[in-house]
């Protein structure tokens, strides 16, 4: 079970820091560009990152249940719980806020840039959001 928790964390872990690095370094070096540059550069991005993200997403939050479903009778079930529905809450705030302002976006429509400023802070609170659950499954795990 060692090297599955492992795994698992370094699933977690490395997602966490692609989504800190679009926060972080990549969006902001994407808005020094000119508008059309940047729109085309975020049309780019955001078509890699929807054929990978979803992937990646659904692959933790199943790893994450094994790990609850493997930790259930340990001390740390109860911080696995709140991983799962702390991970459940941002797959759904993903894909019903995130994702649909992400289309409208590159589609390229007048108001692009108040929607981007609106994904942004809506990123962070997920990075956020992102970093405790992967605090707290690093707890659970050591527990």
């Amino acid at each position: 079970m060692h090297w599955f928790d492992l795994a698992t964390l370094f699933l977690v872990a490395t997602l966490l820091g692609v989504e800190f690095s679009v926060s972080a370094f990549i969006n902001p070096a994407a808005g020094r560009l000119e508008p059309e540059a940047q729109l085309r550069f975020l049309h780019h991005s955001a078509s890699v990152g929807g054929r990978v993200m979803p992937i990646w997403y659904s692959a933790c939050t199943v790893v994450l249940g094994i790990q609850t479903w493997l930790h259930w009778h340990t001390p740390g079930r109860a911080l696995l719980l709140a991983v799962d529905a702390i991970w459940i809450i941002i797959s759904l705030l993903s894909i019903f806020f995130l994702v649909p302002l992400n289309n409208r976006m590159i589609q390229g429509v007048p108001d692009w840039k108040r929607i981007l400023r609106t994904w942004d802070k809506v990123h962070r609170v997920r990075i956020a959001a992102v970093a405790l659950a992967a605090i707290l499954l690093m707890h659970a795990l050591v527990c």
